[in-house]
């Protein structure tokens, strides 16, 4: 299994805390996180019974890749489109579990776009397909594109305190619909909220380090981390929250004193590309201590936290509301 940073379909699920220490080992790519973001997962709800389609067999092309000069434009589906979308996702949440039908149900830009695989077999055989968390998925509105393509909006919870939305865009090929790209979008949430910058950061000389605009907040309904890459960076990024056990910190998790077994994933995003940003939406986060960190494995084969990019963060309790004086 490759080293190199990849996306992993829908989830960080397939992060990877390779030997018994968080660094020292947290590379991309398979490995034991995969039972603690099962375990933060909420239950997933097939809707029915799954149905393999016919894979898409072949390379992704440069055409396949390209991103478009314009954005195509789009309008509301019909009532047939609709359908078609709706039933696409249903069948994608009853195949959730399902590995081999999943890998039926898409493209190979698909996985060229969200995990640099040149083929749905080589995505396949490292398990890209393992580990989705989208059986909670509900759909909202359909959108039709002037390029062919259609995209659903689809949300779900990732892990227990994970919100996701995300507009998957699907094609027709060969007679069958096909997941082509998914574009991550932020949940709206109903509740009071609070977000902070985080900051994702490269000195150039192989050091890194994440700086939110606020080492704390006070818990609230809604709390948006939102990862931020300068566009003076070179490589991509993510934010990953976890915590690890009282009484240690981020300096413990840089030097491998923190083994894996004793954190709890709490959620992140990936794929946070120079010049970008991605929101991380948490939903009912109690107070407590989190570690903030980036494993995305850096040009000398260590995750960018053992080289800086790990901090300690704080969602503080509320204050108590005073009750007036009788």
């Amino acid at each position: 299994m490759s080293d190199r940073p990849r996306l992993r379909v829908w989830s960080l699920a397939r992060m990877g805390l390779i030997t018994t220490s968080l660094v020292g080992s947290m590379a991309l790519g398979g490995g034991s996180l995969v039972a603690l973001a099962q375990d933060a997962s909420p239950a997933a709800s097939p809707s029915g019974n799954c149905a393999p389609g016919t894979m898409s067999t072949g390379m992704a092309t440069p055409t396949d890749m390209a991103t478009p000069a314009a954005e195509p434009t789009g309008s509301e589906a019909d009532e047939a489109t609709t359908a078609a979308a709706q039933a696409f996702v249903d069948n994608a949440k009853s195949c959730a579990s399902d590995p081999d039908a999943l890998a039926t149900l898409v493209t190979p830009n698909l996985v060229k776009t969200l995990g640099g695989y040149d083929s749905i077999e080589a995505a396949q055989k490292d398990g890209f397909f393992t580990d989705a968390p989208f059986g909670n998925a509900t759909t909202g509105a359909v959108t039709s594109y002037d390029d062919g393509s259609v995209g659903i909006e689809v949300k779900y919870m990732q892990t227990e305190y994970q919100a996701v939305q995300e507009e998957w865009i699907l094609v027709q090929a060969n007679g069958e619909w096909k997941l082509n790209n998914i574009h991550p979008e932020t949940p709206e949430i109903d509740g009071d909220s609070a977000a902070v910058g985080v900051n994702l950061n490269e000195t150039g000389d192989g050091q890194y380090s994440i700086e939110p605009n606020a080492s704390s907040v006070v818990q609230t309904d809604v709390i948006i981390l939102q990862a931020i890459s300068a566009d003076t960076n070179k490589e991509p990024h993510m934010l990953v929250v976890f915590q690890v056990p009282e009484g240690m910190t981020a300096a413990d998790v840089a030097a491998g004193k923190v083994s894996e077994q004793d954190t709890t994933f709490i959620g992140g995003v990936q794929g946070v590309m120079p010049g970008t940003s991605q929101d991380l939406t948490l939903v009912n986060l109690p107070a407590g201590k989190y570690v903030l960190a980036c494993f995305v494995t850096g040009p000398d084969g260590k995750p960018h936290a053992m080289n800086g990019m790990v901090t300690d963060f704080e969602v503080t309790a509320p204050e108590p509301v005073a009750t007036p004086a009788s």
